[in-house]
């Protein structure tokens, strides 16, 4: 009588045929044709070499599934990308909508046009202020206006030159 030694590791076959080798891997016959068009080691009597065949599953299919899992992922993090994108989106389009917003554009030209505004406002103060000062003081006005104007042009220079942070604080 012959004793089995249950802890022994079992022994793999060398070779299969097409059925069990599907079996073994929990694949279909179809998929192992498949397989063997695909390159799947097959020697000449229709068997597959297990050893061979399982190397070259690692070796083709299952780095393939690996690759398809890391395309996958790009996918998916590109289509979460796309996500946000919308959603900022409309996010500033509902805040257009509420005039949350406005365009840079314009703000810039509105910002412009009350500059030069303010800075013609500031050189005619000085030829409605000349005569007042030079009465008052009994000056010639081409003088006092010389004078108010040099100034305030020298005034306004400086504030262009001046960073908008810097008048704030001032």
């Amino acid at each position: 009588m012959e004793m089995l030694d249950i802890d022994a590791p079992k022994k793999t076959p060398d070779e299969l045929t097409k059925s069990a080798y599907a079996r073994r891997h929990d694949l279909t016959n179809g998929r192992i044709s498949q397989m063997l068009g695909q390159g799947l080691p097959v020697l000449d009597n229709g068997r597959i070499p297990v050893e061979a065949a399982d190397a070259w599953i690692t070796a083709n299919i299952n780095r393939r599934a690996s690759n398809s899992k890391d395309v996958t992922s790009k996918l998916s993090k590109v289509k979460q990308e796309r996500e946000e994108a919308n959603r900022d989106l409309l996010r500033l389009q509902l805040a257009e909508k509420q005039s949350r917003l406005i365009d840079r554009k314009q703000a810039e030209v509105a910002t412009f046009e009350r500059a030069r505004a303010e800075r013609d406002r500031h050189l005619a103060w000085v030829s409605r202020v000349a005569p007042v000062l030079a009465s008052a003081l009994n000056a010639e006005l081409r003088d006092v206006y010389a004078i108010l104007d040099r100034e305030m042009r020298d005034h306004l220079r400086d504030l262009a030159d001046t960073p908008i942070g810097d008048l704030q604080n001032d």
